[in-house]
């Protein structure tokens, strides 16, 4: 207290001097109209840019949660899309409406990639959500490039997914427009370019055709995009071709998925497995 008092004494003259100082300009913004507008905007100008700052950096801090909300919306539409695809592939007259593409049985469930492989001959993506939010293995995984795998093992909060990129990969495939089918198959090296086999010699095919899913798989619907035919050559037994397809998923940057629940897909496991355990 007594150094506090010493301060006081000692600078009395300054104290003295910001006190009238201050008192004077309240006195010159106040009394005066235009000293006062000058005041007032310049105030609010450094008030803006201080809001400003302070929006912009909450704005990256809240980043995640907006990618989450948009991730979920992405989700949403994909579902519609897909209802709406299957509508106009259909030679059924059906009424698109919000309750007839609700009831298609795809849905979707957005994830994000926590892990990636893609220079190893079996690769693997690790996604966060698993069991918990409805995931199981032998679900399509997706994003909003192409097709990008199936889920392979699935803990309550992370799941494994077999990618193209993965040598045990096989995907039911078609190329547009001449509707020929084969499997789709990774053999290494470029991250781009996978192989689809057992298509047929004879079939009408051209470079720079769609390949896309061919709903033949209980993992994905018809007609998802999966590449285009870059190049293709007969195979060794001259009976079909070798068909080299330009993967339309950059999996090296891959970051956003989607997986996709099928409704249907159980009872056409449980068939499956019918006729299996009738051949025993």
């Amino acid at each position: 207290m007594k150094g506090l008092l010493e301060f006081l004494y000692k600078h009395n003259h300054w104290l003295l001097f910001i006190l009238l100082e201050g008192i004077s300009l309240v006195m010159l913004f106040s009394l005066n109209d235009y000293q006062g507008s000058v005041w007032l905007t310049s105030a609010n100008t450094a008030t803006g840019s201080v809001l400003e700052v302070k929006q912009r950096v909450t704005g990256y801090f809240g980043l995640q949660s907006e990618n989450e909300r948009l991730a979920e919306q992405n989700a949403q539409l994909t579902a519609q899309v897909f209802g709406l695809q299957q509508a106009l592939d259909s030679t059924a007259l059906v009424r698109l409406t919000a309750e007839t593409v609700s009831q298609w049985p795809f849905g979707v469930v957005p994830a994000t990639v926590v892990e990636n492989s893609t220079g190893k001959l079996n690769n693997y993506i690790t996604i966060n959500k698993g069991t918990a939010d409805g995931l199981r293995p032998d679900m399509g995984v997706i994003s909003s490039d192409g097709v990008v795998g199936v889920t392979y093992r699935c803990s309550r909060h992370y799941s494994l997914v077999l990618p193209i990129l993965n040598g045990k990969s096989n995907i039911s495939c078609k190329v547009r427009p001449g509707e020929s089918f084969g499997y789709l198959e990774w053999l290494g090296g470029d991250t781009r370019t996978a192989q689809l086999r057992d298509v047929p010699r004879y079939a009408d095919i051209s470079v720079g055709d769609t390949v896309v899913t061919s709903g033949h798989s209980a993992f994905f619907p018809e007609g998802l995009m999966v590449g285009v035919i870059r190049d293709f050559e007969p195979s060794a037994d001259n009976l079909s071709n070798n068909i080299y397809v330009q993967l339309s998923t950059p999996f090296a940057h891959l970051r956003h998925v989607f997986v996709i629940q099928n409704a249907g897909a159980d009872e056409r496991q449980e068939l499956r497995d019918m006729v299996n355990d009738k051949r025993k």
